[in-house]
């Protein structure tokens, strides 16, 4: 059963691990599969209406371990394992690894605990296969307009982790559709014609220095690859974004505590997905640490 967490302008629904979500690609230790901001609901979907299946695809603030940079992808035979933080050992294939594909999972041993109305731990211990192991401790605490999601990864195998993580942020404030009413921004300036990849985005969005605005709802899905390499200068700060609905009034925003390594945006007629990655590289024996914020207001 889900974790709710509430304070007077916040409530979260926490989806425990394997509770709906079975596939391959994101992560069950403790999804964000909800947020309501005074009332307001917040999240969406990855797959559009008619074409979800909540068993496979990502929901909410989903975040993956590794969308490109599998751990161990490459050193596993065809029918032998690898891990996926947070979501269990995986069976190798015989092509090159791809996020979409829904690998046979050997999942993992959870625990969690909702510690109080305002804060909840999630963990998972994977053992060691192939010289590879981790334990991972999610933790998320609410603090007035604003909520704190916690990593700790200990690498507790003998090989190095090299990878990657980032939350595939499902956002829809108000429940409205994607378009005009919605602007988002980076705290660094970008050349959009430096981007990276292009997928369906020309005709539906206005690029300004560091920002992006919605000429209107979009019909397909569309994709901006590469917004942090396209940035104009190196950063002063942590990596944030702030996204502001006409509509519904609300502000939202997710800063970090690290400078991202890459950044995209994706979305559909009813999703906008900006996603800060966060570069991880442990040996043996180390711990990481690192936080994402997300605060709300509304506009005045």
């Amino acid at each position: 059963m889900a974790i709710i967490l509430h304070n007077s302008t916040l409530k979260l629904k926490i989806e425990t691990p394997g509770e709906k979500y079975r596939g391959s690609r994101f992560d069950w230790n403790g999804t964000v599969t909800g947020i309501w901001y005074k009332g307001k609901k917040i999240l969406s979907q990855e797959k559009k209406l008619f074409s979800r299946n909540i068993r496979i695809y990502g929901r909410g603030l989903h975040n993956e371990f590794g969308i490109k940079d599998a751990v161990g992808y490459d050193e596993a035979a065809p029918g032998g394992f690898f891990p996926k933080i947070g979501t269990g050992w995986l069976v190798r294939d015989d092509k090159p690894y791809y996020f979409y594909t829904q690998y046979i999972i050997d999942p993992l041993e959870f625990s969690f605990k909702k510690i109080s109305d305002t804060k909840a731990v999630f963990m998972c211990d994977s053992g060691i296969r192939n010289g590879y192991g981790y334990r991972y401790i999610k933790t998320l605490e609410l603090l007035n307009d604003t909520f704190k999601v916690s990593y700790e990864l200990e690498n507790t195998g003998e090989k190095k982790i090299e990878t990657t993580e980032y939350v595939h942020n499902f956002l829809l404030p108000g429940a409205k559709s994607t378009g005009p009413h919605l602007e988002l921004k980076f705290n660094w300036e970008f050349d959009d014609k430096k981007l990276t990849e292009r997928v369906n985005i020309d005709d539906i969005m206005e690029f300004t220095s560091n920002g992006i605005k919605f000429k209107k709802t979009p019909e397909l899905e569309f994709f901006a690859g590469g917004i942090w390499e396209s940035r104009k200068a190196e950063p002063t700060a942590n990596s944030a974004w702030i996204l502001e609905d006409s509509a519904s009034g609300i502000v939202m925003s997710e800063s970090c505590d690290f400078i991202t390594c890459h950044m995209d945006v994706w979305g559909h007629n009813r999703c906008l997905s900006p996603e800060l990655f966060k570069k991880i590289s442990l040996e043996s024996g180390k711990t990481e640490k690192w936080n994402r914020t997300y605060s709300f207001s509304m506009m005045h």
